[in-house]
């Protein structure tokens, strides 16, 4: 039998640490675009209420390049969820350097920190 200290993560199940989203574009209006602010889905929110949970949390574009930067070719754009977009669990975020139009429709990830609970 397996010894009670070591934990079952070890054993070769995988933890994910952060919420999956999906990028659907620029926030905008039917003639004007606002490049700064981002429009994000994240897996399982479906409501405004569910979504004021992710305020404030970080999120995190991760990207290939082709040149090696720092001995890899994955690089990060890290943003922030700034408040709710609609009552369908939508949410606008804020990023250091806007998103590059080729993310739209790519994948995004929330992590669960800093902790508001």
């Amino acid at each position: 039998a397996p010894s009670r200290t070591t934990p079952d993560i070890i054993m070769g199940e995988s933890c994910r640490l952060y919420v999956r989203g999906i990028i659907l574009g620029y926030k905008r209006a039917r003639t004007n675009q606002t490049n700064h602010t981002s429009l994000i889905k994240l897996e399982n929110v479906n409501d405004k209420a569910s979504a004021d949970f992710y305020l404030g949390k970080k999120l995190c574009y991760v990207y290939k390049a082709k040149t090696k930067k720092k001995g890899t070719v994955f690089r990060t754009s890290w943003g922030k969820v700034t408040r709710a977009h609609g009552s369908s669990g939508v949410v606008r975020a804020k990023f250091k350097k806007n998103l590059p139009p080729s993310s739209m429709g790519g994948k995004i990830r929330c992590m669960l920190y800093p902790s508001s609970i």
